[in-house]
């Protein structure tokens, strides 16, 4: 389903490769979660794969096309369209009106499933909504857009502690229903675990740590928590004792 083979990617004015002789390949329907620090390669990664950067050296082959949530709320929806006009134009190239008529009702249905109220905003412009909620739309949108890759990049970064745990559980749900292989970044630990059935540690560009199986069900925060720590700390020793990228 997406197979990503020596990848690597530099950036003018940048020292070090952001990402460095990637290899991952992901069996359809396969939850992935990433973590790592800040200027790990991870949001790189996602950008790799959705073809918003291009590769200096590598390959990637995709079977099937790529839906994905980011963490700035201004990009994946249009605030001065409704909510059903945006989660309704995610599902087709050229919507019109019977098609907003036909799936009202099945749209309304899915936001209610969410038990957040928000489906009594509609047919309001999403400019309305807070960026946690505009965020959790980008989510549905993406989730339902009938694309089999899903990547998401921190989606649950706006919201509040119990919307996070809502959409997370929304989330597992609809990637096992709809049988989407998805690559989920997130600095929530407990997330990382908790969700998907692997977990992928970056560091300085590189994977450092790949879990599957047994080896991801038994882990534990603390000991995930150990591992981020022993690979950060390498880096201090790298940088000469300064701050971690």
């Amino acid at each position: 389903m997406l197979s990503i083979t020596n990848a690597t990617k530099s950036f003018a004015g940048v020292f070090e490769p952001v990402l460095r002789d990637i290899n991952i390949s992901l069996r359809e329907g396969e939850f992935c979660t990433v973590i790592g620090a800040n200027g790990s390669g991870k949001s790189t990664l996602l950008k790799i794969i959705s073809g918003e950067h291009r590769l200096d050296s590598g390959e990637i082959c995709r079977n099937g096309d790529v839906s994905q949530v980011v963490q700035d709320v201004n990009k994946g929806t249009i605030p001065t369209m409704t909510m059903l006009e945006n989660i309704a134009m995610s599902r087709m190239k050229t919507p019109r009106f019977s098609f907003y008529k036909r799936h009202r009702n099945e749209i309304i249905d899915k936001i209610s499933s969410l038990n957040i109220g928000l489906e009594r905003f509609i047919d309001q412009p999403l400019s309305v909504l807070s960026g946690g909620q505009r965020q959790t739309i980008a989510t549905l949108m993406a989730m339902n857009s009938g694309r089999k890759i899903l990547l998401l990049d921190e989606h649950t970064s706006a919201l509040d502690p119990k919307m996070q745990r809502l959409l997370m559980e929304y989330t597992a749900k609809s990637v096992r229903e709809l049988g989407l292989t998805t690559i989920m970044i997130t600095h929530n630990m407990e997330d990382a675990i908790k969700y998907g059935n692997r977990l992928i540690m970056m560091h300085r560009g590189r994977i450092v740590t790949d879990l599957n199986g047994h080896e991801k069900s038994e882990l534990k925060v603390q000991s995930l928590l150990e591992m981020f720590h022993k690979f950060e700390d390498q880096n201090l020793l790298h940088n000469g004792g300064g701050n971690v990228r």
